[in-house]
Protein backbone atom coordinates (compact mmCIF):
# COMPACT_ATOMS: atom_id res chain seq x y z
CA UNK A 1 0.00 0.00 0.00
CA UNK A 2 1.42 3.45 -0.56
CA UNK A 3 0.93 5.59 1.99
CA UNK A 4 2.33 8.85 3.32
CA UNK A 5 2.61 9.33 6.95
CA UNK A 6 2.72 12.82 8.54
CA UNK A 7 3.39 13.68 12.44
CA UNK A 8 5.36 12.19 14.96
CA UNK A 9 7.92 9.94 13.41
CA UNK A 10 8.29 8.54 16.82
CA UNK A 11 4.94 7.48 17.38
CA UNK A 12 4.06 6.74 13.46
CA UNK A 13 7.14 4.46 13.22
CA UNK A 14 6.39 2.48 16.30
CA UNK A 15 3.26 1.09 14.55
CA UNK A 16 5.10 0.24 11.11
CA UNK A 17 5.96 -2.85 10.69
CA UNK A 18 9.69 -3.87 10.79
CA UNK A 19 11.33 -4.03 7.18
CA UNK A 20 8.36 -2.87 5.03
CA UNK A 21 9.52 0.50 4.28
CA UNK A 22 10.41 1.33 0.59
CA UNK A 23 11.20 4.84 0.79
CA UNK A 24 11.83 7.06 3.62
CA UNK A 25 12.30 10.49 3.57
CA UNK A 26 13.35 12.62 6.95
CA UNK A 27 13.30 16.71 7.32
CA UNK A 28 13.73 17.21 10.38
CA UNK A 29 14.44 20.55 12.71
CA UNK A 30 18.00 21.50 11.95
CA UNK A 31 18.29 22.85 15.76
CA UNK A 32 19.31 26.38 14.41
CA UNK A 33 16.35 28.24 16.77
CA UNK A 34 13.69 27.75 13.87
CA UNK A 35 10.03 29.57 15.37
CA UNK A 36 8.06 26.93 15.23
CA UNK A 37 4.57 26.55 16.60
CA UNK A 38 4.75 23.04 18.72
CA UNK A 39 8.85 22.43 18.75
CA UNK A 40 11.08 23.97 20.49
CA UNK A 41 14.10 24.37 18.15
CA UNK A 42 16.86 25.37 20.67
CA UNK A 43 17.71 22.17 22.28
CA UNK A 44 21.21 21.30 23.56
CA UNK A 45 23.65 19.47 21.15
CA UNK A 46 23.35 16.27 23.62
CA UNK A 47 19.38 16.59 23.41
CA UNK A 48 18.80 17.05 19.81
CA UNK A 49 21.52 14.08 19.00
CA UNK A 50 20.08 11.79 21.53
CA UNK A 51 16.23 12.69 19.76
CA UNK A 52 18.00 12.03 16.24
CA UNK A 53 19.07 8.66 17.80
CA UNK A 54 15.79 7.26 18.54
CA UNK A 55 14.69 8.45 14.90
CA UNK A 56 16.86 7.14 12.79
CA UNK A 57 17.33 3.57 15.03
CA UNK A 58 13.30 3.90 14.32
CA UNK A 59 13.64 4.28 10.56
CA UNK A 60 16.37 1.81 10.11
CA UNK A 61 13.86 -0.72 11.68
CA UNK A 62 11.11 -0.32 9.68
CA UNK A 63 13.30 0.17 6.34
CA UNK A 64 13.21 -2.83 3.78
CA UNK A 65 16.99 -4.02 3.02
CA UNK A 66 16.94 -2.84 -0.34
CA UNK A 67 14.86 0.54 0.72
CA UNK A 68 16.16 4.15 0.48
CA UNK A 69 16.48 7.07 2.70
CA UNK A 70 16.82 10.26 2.55
CA UNK A 71 17.43 12.70 4.36
CA UNK A 72 17.47 16.70 4.72
CA UNK A 73 19.47 18.40 7.45
CA UNK A 74 21.51 21.58 8.22
CA UNK A 75 25.56 22.06 8.40
CA UNK A 76 25.37 21.84 12.03
CA UNK A 77 24.36 18.31 12.02
CA UNK A 78 24.88 16.72 8.91
CA UNK A 79 28.33 14.79 10.11
CA UNK A 80 27.03 13.62 13.00
CA UNK A 81 23.74 12.05 11.09
CA UNK A 82 26.49 10.43 8.71
CA UNK A 83 28.43 8.96 11.75
CA UNK A 84 25.06 7.36 12.96
CA UNK A 85 23.76 6.82 9.71
CA UNK A 86 26.92 4.80 8.90
CA UNK A 87 26.79 2.93 13.11
CA UNK A 88 23.07 1.28 11.52
CA UNK A 89 24.72 -0.29 8.95
CA UNK A 90 23.39 1.72 6.35
CA UNK A 91 25.26 2.48 2.81
CA UNK A 92 25.52 6.05 1.04
CA UNK A 93 25.05 6.49 -2.25
CA UNK A 94 25.05 10.07 -2.40
CA UNK A 95 25.74 13.37 -0.26
CA UNK A 96 23.89 15.50 -2.45
CA UNK A 97 24.00 19.91 -1.38
CA UNK A 98 20.90 20.94 -2.48
CA UNK A 99 21.48 25.28 -3.36
CA UNK A 100 18.52 27.20 -3.01
CA UNK A 101 18.13 31.21 -3.65
CA UNK A 102 15.58 32.10 -1.07
CA UNK A 103 15.77 31.77 2.20
CA UNK A 104 16.18 33.86 5.69
CA UNK A 105 18.70 36.90 5.85
CA UNK A 106 21.41 36.56 8.39
CA UNK A 107 22.97 39.63 10.37
CA UNK A 108 25.50 37.88 12.01
CA UNK A 109 26.52 35.21 9.57
CA UNK A 110 26.34 34.40 5.42
CA UNK A 111 22.71 33.37 4.57
CA UNK A 112 22.14 29.81 4.50
CA UNK A 113 21.71 29.30 0.59
CA UNK A 114 22.02 25.40 1.11
CA UNK A 115 21.17 22.32 2.86
CA UNK A 116 22.27 18.54 2.72
CA UNK A 117 20.63 15.43 1.81
CA UNK A 118 21.66 12.25 2.14
CA UNK A 119 21.41 9.56 0.53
Amino acid sequence: MDQILTGDCLRHLAEVPQASVDLAFADPPFNIGYEYDVYDDRQTRDKYLAWADRWLAAVRRVLKPDGSFYIAIGDEYVAELKVRLDALGLVMRNWIVWHYTFGVNCKRKFNRSHAHILY
